[in-house]
């Protein structure tokens, strides 16, 4: 039998890099929604994955992006996303992670039209 299979999830505890601040992040929740949720003043614009405006760092830790309409690669270089950078409102942690990210800054407007 697989026991482990059945396991209740968790959440995953994130650290903002330089800030310190932390909050939790639910199972399958996305990142920067679960920043809102808790009034980190977390960068951003549209809040569905087409202006980059939240993207952040991941420093340690991992994710995973669900399915959806998002493509980061639209959005993010191939140095960035190697350097562990991710669209937050896209994005999922699956571990504890520790993000590097400007809380309460002016959001990125690079991938606004």
């Amino acid at each position: 039998m697989v026991f482990g299979f059945f396991k209740k999830k968790e959440p995953v505890k994130v650290t903002v890099k330089g800030s310190g601040e932390t909050f939790t992040c639910n199972p399958d929740e996305l990142l920067m929604k679960a920043a809102l949720r808790q009034n980190i003043a977390w960068p951003c614009s549209c809040k569905v994955g087409s202006c980059g405006s939240c993207r952040a760092t991941i420093t340690d830790g991992e994710g995973k992006y669900p399915s959806s309409p998002c493509d980061p690669t639209a959005l993010l270089t191939k140095d960035e996303m190697a350097n562990g950078m991710v669209i937050a409102c896209q994005w999922t942690p699956t571990t504890d992670i520790t993000v590097d990210v400007k809380i309460g800054g002016e959001a990125d407007k690079r991938g606004m039209i």
